[in-house]
């Protein structure tokens, strides 16, 4: 039931968007151009479905085990990132081009059009798609100008990759996304998909338009899409393993005790010239091996260890005692 109605509003929104508001029927679509549609999603997921299987395993695989515990691993990892929940945005802040404002919901109005803020200073949030931190593309559109001058949007063109998306709800969680993309696209080449549908990240796409305005059509010849990545979210606690226990090292070897923690994957062994305190990683161990490296220890260098747990979060660094 989700999916039809993700993908009915995200053709609706679409057609919104990148067809200058025109209504939009419901007998419209073709069914044949509505179960190609369909098709193209159904690719889109599974492939989506495999890459990220591929990274889970690709970042696992620094601490080789058993086929039996990485699936058991790899089921931990994807339960703990399914624990975050999306929020309704009710306030978005862009500290790069100065933009902070009210997210107003939207939908599509009876008459076909995709419903937008009548205040041109705030952002609307397209809510019968995915919530702000869903696995998925959230939707947010915001004008570029009006006849009195410059919108919300007006510098949107003027992000870069890597800066900073910050979203509240009206209970003060807050989520920071990472800007991954800046693209445009002509109103009638814009990829659906990409811009409304699935995603094994959870992402919000910005939107608003760009490119030189057609008198003729009354609306600009472009959509601007930025793309970012939620990073953090502050009603997901944070908190690194707790770093192994006893690390002793001998002239010949280094050796601690495993932590008790079933989301531990690994151990990282560190070592620190005293001279020029530059510090490199110089082994690791995984869960099921013995916790120990054998290596000849030297008196102008210090040795740590640290725990990995299966979101790859690393513990502090334990310093061996020798």
């Amino acid at each position: 039931m989700r999916q039809l109605l993700t993908m009915g509003s995200a053709l609706c929104l679409c057609a919104a968007l990148f067809f200058f508001m025109k209504p939009l029927a419901n007998d419209s679509i073709p069914k044949e151009s509505s179960a190609q549609v369909n098709e193209q999603k159904e690719t889109a997921k599974t492939d989506s479905e495999t890459k990220a299987a591929g990274n889970n395993a690709d970042k696992i695989a620094e601490f080789p085990i058993l086929p039996a515990q990485r699936e058991k691993l790899e089921t931990m990892q994807r339960q703990r990132q399914e624990s975050i929940k999306g929020m309704v945005p009710a306030q978005i802040e862009i500290p790069s081009i100065g933009v902070k404002a009210s997210v107003e919901q939207t939908g599509i109005l009876e008459n076909g059009e995709m419903g937008v803020p009548e205040d041109v200073n705030e952002v609307g949030w397209f809510e019968p798609g995915y919530k702000t931190g869903e696995k998925g593309h959230a939707v947010l559109a915001g004008h570029v100008d009006s006849l009195t001058g410059p919108a919300i949007f007006y510098n949107l063109e003027k992000v870069k990759a890597g800066e900073k998306v910050t979203i509240k709800d009206a209970d003060g969680r807050e989520m920071v996304f990472e800007v991954k993309e800046i693209s445009s696209y002509e109103t009638d080449e814009a990829p659906i998909e990409e811009i409304f549908g699935k995603s094994e990240q959870r992402m919000i796409n910005l939107i608003t338009c760009t490119g030189d305005f057609n008198r003729k059509i009354g609306s600009h010849e472009e959509r601007l899409v930025v793309s970012a990545e939620l990073i953090s979210d502050s009603d997901v606690e944070e908190k690194a393993p707790e770093p192994p226990t006893n690390v002793k090292a001998t002239s010949f070897n280094i050796s601690w005790h495993a932590v008790r923690d079933d989301a531990i994957i690994g151990y990282r062994v560190y070592e620190e010239d005293l001279e020029t305190k530059e510090i490199v990683k110089i082994a690791t161990v995984s869960l099921f091996d013995r916790k120990k490296v054998e290596l000849q220890t030297s008196a102008n260098k210090r040795y740590f260890v640290t725990s990995v747990d299966v979101d790859l979060d690393e513990s502090k660094k334990a310093e061996a005692k020798q």
